[in-house]
């Protein structure tokens, strides 16, 4: 995960600014990459991001830049003849938008007014959170521990969004959890102690001029290789994890085409028990591009206080604790091949569309017309969507039909501009912004950089211009990525309609917590705050219920809402009493 900590100033450093400097030198891992009046920018590694300087000396862009034009790399200063010292600093934020990708954050320098400002790219890959303390400005993705106390800021956890967190989890990629700290939304412009503007949103992008079904599939394919070979040309050496389904399968393909020899280790999990078994389906694909094939096992486990706080220092919570195991595995992984990038096929589901809903026919309809109604496609919808075709015809004509979970975005920034688009387009950037979560903090990360090029801007874009109808031709999910890929996929997994599944896996490890879970759960900061309702959690946490019910995401996600409020109370706690 990209790390860093920029502190910028007006006149004199102040005292924070010298005690920084002292500590970073007994840091270790954190380094100084840029130091000049009124600006200083720490980064850590294992793995250090880049930093190149914007034009005229108007601020950094941090982590990985690549042109639109995919023409070309990018050295340590961006030349650009439109972007000037004239430049606003909210329209250098639109110039990166429109000509450049990545993976990163840029700091801008505003003249006029004065101000410093904070771009995010739209893929959300690096964090970004802001704030003023001990006369900085202050950007970063962590609160490192060399950070003087009089440049941290007064910590409080803010229950109102912890409250959001509990009613949808996606709403941890927006808005702090802390008080004292500002979140840049991915996509958007903020000016450092004032409101934030999307310079970017998926409906802008969606709304442009629709690429026709054929156009779209026949460039697809490139497109995606170019955003793999990008990626790979940074890395030193990858870690590919390839599950077996179709989205692993098109991100491996790829790197097998572009990565010249950097995939040290491809890799398939499945659950110890068997469940969740897709090593056939991953054969499959490393058979078809002939490379060995890594197989791992996620064991059975409990989970327990020091897993969970493991997972919990990030800004955000990381959901990653239904596979915290596996998590410290790749972690471990990582470490003894010497690898910077674990590739994955993550994010397909979101931009290729996996979502079986029947609001897709809205889509066809405002198309083709009334006419549409005798295509076969409304047929293959039913079957998709397990209804009756008369169900999906008479969602086909209901106006206000919309996917239930765009009820849980509906106040996200990237729903702001999208009440004009058909419902099923709706739905696909609704499940993008569900899916921001993908980029917070987990164990892996803190060793490599996770890359999911099926999430870079380019792809996203280009598929948020085709029709949600065309997407899912045939009825099928991702249906026209099938048809692209068609030639680089085995047949088992261009035609397969079913996915692995881990839900008794997952259904045990809760079930092993349980001793663990119902005291951490019902005694917990969440319960006395009244976020967490003891009485119906009381009855979730027992082996009866599990059985009968299930409900191991709440539980999961209670636990890791529950372990990183304990955390972040502990940090500001402990940073006062120093104080």
């Amino acid at each position: 995960m990209v790390a860093y900590v920029a502190l910028t100033w007006n006149g004199e450093p102040p005292a924070a600014v010298v005690a920084a400097r002292t500590a970073l030198a007994e840091a270790g891992d954190w380094k100084v990459a840029l130091e000049e009046a009124g600006r200083l920018l720490a980064v850590r590694g294992p793995v250090v991001p880049r930093v190149r300087r914007l034009p005229c000396g108007r601020g950094w862009v941090i982590g990985d830049l690549f042109r639109r034009s995919f023409r070309g790399g990018i050295g340590d200063e961006i030349e650009s003849a439109v972007m000037s010292r004239r430049f606003s600093a909210e329209a250098t934020a639109r110039e990166l938008s429109d000509h450049y990708w990545g993976r990163y954050v840029a700091i801008i320098e505003d003249l006029d007014p004065y101000g410093l400002s904070v771009f995010r790219d739209p893929s959300g890959a690096v964090e970004a959170m802001t704030w003023a303390a001990g006369g900085l400005t202050v950007v970063g993705s962590h609160l490192p521990d060399w950070l003087p106390d009089v440049a941290w800021p007064d910590l409080a956890i803010d229950w109102d969004q912890v409250r959001r967190w509990t009613i949808s989890p996606s709403a941890v990629a927006l808005a702090s959890g802390l008080i004292g700290l500002a979140s840049v939304t991915p996509g958007a412009w903020r000016r450092c102690g004032g409101p934030e503007r999307q310079v970017w949103t998926p409906a802008a992008a969606a709304g442009r001029t629709a690429r026709p079904a054929a156009e779209a599939a026949a460039s697809l394919p490139p497109l995606v290789d170019a955003c793999v070979g990008a990626f790979a040309g940074e890395a030193g050496a990858i870690l590919a994890e390839v599950s077996g389904g179709l989205d692993s399968a098109i991100v491996a393909a790829s790197l097998a085409r572009t990565s010249h020899g950097k995939v040290r280790q491809w890799l398939n999990y499945r659950a110890a028990e068997g469940q969740g078994d897709e090593r056939a389906f991953a054969q499959d694909v490393a058979t078809l591009w002939d490379f060995p094939l890594t197989e791992a096992i996620k064991p059975p486990f409990a989970l327990d206080a020091d897993l969970l706080e493991a997972a919990a220092g990030g800004f955000r919570p990381g959901f990653s604790a239904l596979d915290l195991l596996r998590d410290r595995d790749v972690a471990n992984r990582v470490a003894e091949l010497g690898v910077d990038r674990v590739v994955t096929g993550q994010g397909g589901d979101m931009v290729f569309f996996q979502t079986p809903t029947p609001v897709v026919a809205v889509d066809h309809l405002r198309r083709a017309g009334l006419r549409g109604l005798a295509s076969s496609y409304l047929l293959e919808v039913s079957r998709w969507t397990r209804q009756s075709v008369w169900r999906t015809m008479a969602t086909a004509l209901d106006s206000k039909a919309a996917w239930p979970g765009e009820r849980t975005v509906a106040d996200h920034p990237w729903m702001a501009d999208a009440g004009d688009l058909p419902p099923g387009k709706r739905s696909q950037i609704a499940v993008l912004a569900q899916k921001l979560t993908l980029n917070i903090e987990n164990l892996r990360a803190r060793q490599a950089e996770i890359l999911h090029p099926l999430l870079a801007q380019p792809v996203v874009e280009h598929c948020l211009a085709v029709s949600a109808a065309d997407l899912t031709v045939g009825g099928r999910d991702r249906g026209l990525a099938r048809t692209a890929f068609a030639e680089r996929l085995p047949a088992s997994i261009r035609e397969r309609r079913a996915k692995g599944e881990l839900t008794a896996y997952y259904g045990r490890m809760v079930a092993a917590s349980l001793a663990f879970l119902r005291p951490y759960l019902l005694e917990g900061r969440l319960a006395g705050e009244g976020l967490l309702d003891r009485e119906r959690f009381a009855v979730m946490l027992t082996r009866e219920q599990l059985i009968w019910r299930g409900d191991y995401a709440a539980i999961i996600t209670a636990a890791t809402i529950e372990a990183w409020v304990r955390h972040w109370e502990a940090v500001a706690a402990g940073r006062r009493s120093q104080g």
